[in-house]
């Protein structure tokens, strides 16, 4: 019996495919990243994509959580969320990612 192919249900940063990986997976969805980038088109300034599949079977269900995915993150930028804000270490100086509350390079707690 052959297994449903894999399809495409989101394409964003390492960090958006991340949070929404985790998100399929807490709805027990099984999903997978591209193991590469796609190129991102020329002259646009926009950056590489990562890409998140699904067996096709579960599309639907996995578009429910894109769908609510993608909304959170309008209402979070709509209010300006510090929480996807890169943010500098008191400590070390390193930019670190919105989503992190502590230092990737030396583990001090974002202020």
């Amino acid at each position: 019996m052959a297994s449903a192919p894999w399809v495409i249900v989101y394409a964003g940063s390492a960090t958006e495919t991340a949070m929404l990986y985790s998100l399929l997976e807490a709805e027990e969805i099984p999903a997978r990243v591209s193991d590469g980038v796609v190129p991102a088109p020329p002259g646009n300034g926009a950056v590489a994509k990562v890409e998140v599949l699904v067996p096709e079977d579960q599309v639907d269900d996995a578009q429910d959580v894109v769908n609510e995915f993608l909304e959170e993150r309008k209402a979070s930028a709509r209010k300006g969320a510090p929480a996807f804000r890169p943010w500098e270490c008191p400590c070390c100086h390193e930019r670190n990612d919105g989503t992190f509350d502590i230092c990737w390079n030396c583990q001090t707690a974002r202020e």
